[in-house]
């Protein structure tokens, strides 16, 4: 009986609170897909291993609009996993450069549920306030985007009636509450000076400000965004003996992007620039610090003609010459969220279905473009209404070759056919076909000239649910 109440008592105060909430407006929307795939050999061998599979999430955004100009947004993550497997789909990994860490998640035998999103929103007389943890390192066009998850503190502020000046703050990790390396226990205590209270700093923090023009037909925004990584210096999560890799890491990036249609013809553009320095210290401080340098661009342009239309798109990140004592490419590149075909760099292929091109540690042929040059002619049509059909032909090389990755090395990464056709079943529910042939070059025969490569393709279908 005594629990009986206690049950009943904590069900009242629940609806005692969440009264004055009921009230509000609450919008739900999200999306559900299985997809499934088929890779014929992303291991680029002879008589590889195909892999075959199909994966799953449901997305559910809510938001709780409590009066005008004031409004809270959540967003979950549920059964992002595998079918036939207890464990989750692969996450985002951590960025060793920018320090990215994933929103919580709970993990079960019957799946996981990842809260993504806390969003408070409030209209002011100085604009508009926004709190919370949601996206960042996504900015302008999908080109060079690393979406995750921050803590987020962001000012909007209107400018006339075509522009918005935006200012906030970003904590990606925290380490300011306490000097993590006293609860190593191989460490003396109290600490010396030489490994004490310096390193109680151990954040990633960031600051943005940004300023965006919108009218009819043309958009453009310039982001200055400076990053202070002090998450790799000593703690609890490294070795002391021998003495860990302390590092401090200071970058500015700027990014402008711009996209506008002119009648039948549209066209899109970005640039990442970024410049910082890679601060050695404690047993390391004897190695020289090194700058950091990155550039990354994109250009698309699309012409319609009817239900059909063509274009043409290049894009760049740059690689790394060691000629030189500035460690180049580093911050930027073509980021995980810009799939610019259906193998090569694309996220979801090489990560979530674990079809990593050539071998799984090659960094340069990830979900990531890095190290490389891209172009890509491609044309569509809609023969009737619910259906759209896509080809594409993507020709890649790398930027630094033997300088890049070593001596023998060649350069070019190879040519991709894609096919696509999406139907709508009905407004809200689009089922997606995909084929993807890639031809392998060289620069997977890695220093040995003699090295056998093999061509890979792949089977992709997606069904997406929308509301």
């Amino acid at each position: 009986m005594k629990k009986l109440l206690v049950v009943l008592f904590a069900l009242g105060l629940v609806f005692a609170f969440s009264a004055p909430v009921m009230a509000a407006d609450i919008d739900v929307s999200g999306s559900y897909y299985v997809r499934g795939w088929y890779d014929s050999n992303s291991a680029l061998e002879k008589e590889s291993t195909a892999n075959a599979l199909y994966q799953q999430r449901l997305r559910v955004m809510t938001t709780f609009k409590v009066v005008e100009g004031l409004k809270l947004t959540t967003q979950f993550d549920a059964l992002e996993q595998t079918w036939g497997s207890t464990a989750p789909a692969a996450q985002d990994a951590a960025d060793s450069t920018t320090g990215i860490h994933s929103g919580w998640s709970a993990d079960t035998a019957a799946g996981n549920v990842s809260m993504e999103m806390t969003r408070l929103d409030f209209v002011t007389k100085v604009g508009l306030i926004s709190v919370g943890y949601w996206d960042t390192n996504s900015w302008g066009l999908t080109f060079g985007n690393n979406t995750f998850k921050v803590g987020r503190i962001q000012w909007t502020v209107p400018i006339g009636e075509n522009f918005y000046a935006v200012a906030g703050l970003e904590k990606d990790y925290e380490g300011d509450s306490k000097d993590g390396r006293t609860a190593n226990t191989a460490l003396p205590t109290p600490l010396p000076p030489s490994l004490g209270g310096e390193y109680s700093d151990t954040d990633n923090d960031a600051y943005i400000l940004a300023g965006i023009y919108r009218s009819e037909g043309i958009e453009a925004g310039l982001l200055w965004k400076h990053v202070r990584n002090a998450s790799q210096r000593p703690s609890i999560f490294g070795a002391v003996n021998p003495p860990i890799e302390s590092t401090l890491i200071t970058a500015d990036a700027l990014t402008p992007y711009a996209k506008a249609t002119f009648g039948d013809f549209y066209v899109e553009a970005q640039l990442y620039w970024a410049d910082g320095q890679l601060e050695y210290e404690d047993a390391f401080s004897a190695v020289p610090d090194t700058d950091l340098e990155g550039l990354s661009w994109y250009l698309m342009g699309k012409y319609t003609v009817g239900p059909a239309y063509v274009g043409a798109l290049a894009a760049y990140s740059q690689g790394n010459d060691p000629n030189s004592t500035t460690k180049e490419g580093a911050v930027v590149n073509g980021g995980w969220d810009w799939n610019p075909c259906l193998i090569l760099w694309n996220d979801d292929f090489n990560k979530k279905a674990n079809g990593y091109l050539g071998h799984e540690d090659d960094a340069y042929t990830d979900g990531q473009m890095r190290n490389a040059f891209l172009y890509q002619v491609f044309a569509g049509w809609n023969p009737m209404k619910d259906l759209a059909l896509k080809a594409s032909v993507s020709y890649a090389k790398a930027d630094e070759d033997e300088a890049e990755v070593g001596a023998g090395w060649d350069d070019e990464y190879g040519t991709e056919f894609d096919i696509t056709a999406n139907y709508k079943i009905y407004d809200n529910l689009d089922y997606m076909v995909g084929f993807g042939y890639f031809m392998a070059g060289d620069y997977y025969k890695g220093a040995v000239a003699t090295t056998t490569v093999d061509d890979t393709y792949l089977l992709v279908h997606k069904l997406t649910l929308s509301f």
